[in-house]
């Protein structure tokens, strides 16, 4: 396991870029439409698409430590599955391993 994971590399070489990354994230979550949940769960679905596994051993562990059931998180990640098998795929070795560490 690295020292650092991707994204504390990425803030140290690039701070003004994770900081105005930030900054979008927080006023995207602000804008308060959705309660903290919902937006995990949503988050979890957009990138068991997008095959992005960083980003979502992140979310499935906030997740996780929001007390979402690991179920629903599997739910969230199975939506991905109508946009292709191999893009939901991914997503439930994650959840399992995630949920493990929890």
């Amino acid at each position: 396991m690295p020292e650092k994971s991707v994204w504390e590399i990425f803030a140290g070489e690039c701070p003004s870029v994770s900081d105005a990354y930030m900054k979008l994230s927080q006023a995207v979550t602000a804008h308060g439409g959705l309660d903290e949940k919902t937006r995990l769960l949503i988050l979890i679905g957009i990138y068991s698409t997008t095959r992005d596994p960083v980003a979502l051993r992140h979310f499935v562990g906030l997740a996780l430590k929001a007390g979402i059931p690991k179920k629903q998180i599997e739910s969230a990640a199975l939506l991905a599955f109508n946009t292709g098998v191999t893009n939901a795929e991914l997503a439930i070795p994650i959840i399992e391993e995630m949920a493990k560490r929890a």
